[in-house]
């Protein structure tokens, strides 16, 4: 009995041997002889690299505009991969540790940054935010669409099934030059396209009737900034059209001048990059927007968002084969289908007009010249 009494107690004092008596198959690093990470993790079974149903999302351009993109998708925490490429390959490391320090509060992403376009390889989305425009100065398309000529490319081949959206601007002319020169299918290059403009219009509308945002039913179509066009024949509150009320709404004739609001969403922008001087460009709204479309693609919505796409039928009174701003059912292939919209003359006039616009800066950085001889020889 005392023996027995004894042996408990020398197991008792040494259960390391208890244990490896117990299970002969584990091998025992006594902990004299161990790392702290394998005293503390008793089994490995592979590096964790890789994080389990992956859904990782790229921005190629580590600028204000797309780091704003990068924080609005890692708040809602729907990427647990997110990859910021830069030519500057220390800047966008940079941008990419800072929000990694916080990323215990963001569900514990995967947060990277890189100069290296192969490590854009398995994203379900790619947003191309780059180059962002200088303050006060208008887009350069012709300087735009020679950096498309050398990122869009390479980035493809390392993303062949992933969408790709544009926020670069001009939004719609920028998303036609990358649907060109990534020969993707068209419903797989998007661009942000009118979506901040409409919720400008959505948010002074709102605020002008007294009623919340999302109880207001507008948008914006054709091309984003100055010239898009608003639906005004449509807009509606809890579905009642708020030209059967007031049948010049938005009118130049309008004797309540609600076409103020018009004017004021085709000026925000310009005015807030004013106002914010060196801080700018306007980055936040934008990124929001961006995140939106994104969450969209990767969790199939199918929403409808006005987006740019590119427009090859007559259902808008547009001419074919230009990219341009339409309500869009936006899901995991990129945009499914367009939804028409009974427009008034007017109305199709002006998106008549955007589109000319957008075909004419096209032709004259040449590009739209290129598309009609590919067609050509094809």
């Amino acid at each position: 009995m005392a023996d027995e009494e004894n042996a408990m107690t020398s197991d008792e004092l040494n259960p390391a041997r208890a244990d490896s008596e117990c299970d002969d198959d584990v091998d025992q690093i006594p902990i004299t002889t161990t790392t702290t990470k394998n005293a503390l993790i008793t089994t490995t079974i592979g590096p964790c690299e890789v994080y389990p149903h992956r859904v990782k999302v790229s921005i190629v351009g580590a600028g204000k505009v797309g780091v704003a993109c990068a924080i609005a998708i890692l708040m809602r925490r729907m990427a647990s991969e997110v990859c910021l490429f830069d030519k500057d390959g220390n800047r966008a490391c940079a941008e990419a540790e800072d929000i990694r320090h916080a990323g215990i509060f963001l569900g514990n992403p995967l947060v990277t940054g890189t100069s290296d376009v192969s490590m854009l390889k398995k994203s379900a989305v790619v947003i191309i935010a780059t180059p962002e425009r200088r303050q006060t100065e208008e887009p350069n398309v012709k300087d735009n669409l020679e950096i498309f000529k050398k990122i869009i490319p390479p980035i493809t081949k390392f993303v062949c099934n992933a969408v790709i959206l544009v926020v670069t601007e001009p939004v719609d002319v920028m998303s036609y030059i990358a649907y060109k020169l990534s020969k993707f299918p068209p419903n797989r290059v998007i661009g942000t396209g009118t979506l901040l403009s409409s919720s400008r219009f959505q948010d002074i509308l709102s605020r002008r009737i007294g009623v919340g945002r999302t109880s207001v039913n507008c948008m914006n179509i054709g091309a984003q900034g100055d010239t898009s066009v608003p639906v005004w024949s449509s807009v509606s509150v809890a579905g009642l059209k708020l030209r059967d009320i007031n049948p010049r709404m938005g009118e130049n004739d309008d004797p309540e001048k609600w076409y103020e609001i018009t004017e004021e969403v085709h000026q925000r922008d310009n005015v807030l990059n004013t106002m914010k001087g060196d801080k700018g460009p306007n980055c936040w709204a934008i990124g929001i927007c961006t995140a939106e479309i994104v969450d969209a693609i990767i969790r199939n919505t199918k929403v409808v968002l006005p987006v740019s796409t590119h427009i090859h039928s007559c259902s808008h009174g547009t001419d074919k084969d230009v990219y341009m701003s339409v309500p869009c059912v936006v899901g995991r292939e990129g945009v499914h289908c367009t939804v028409r919209q009974k427009l008034t003359d007017k109305e199709k006039t002006l998106v008549q007009e955007c589109a000319d616009n957008i075909r004419n800066v096209l032709r004259d950085c040449g590009i739209l010249q290129e598309s009609n001889e590919d067609v050509g020889d094809k």
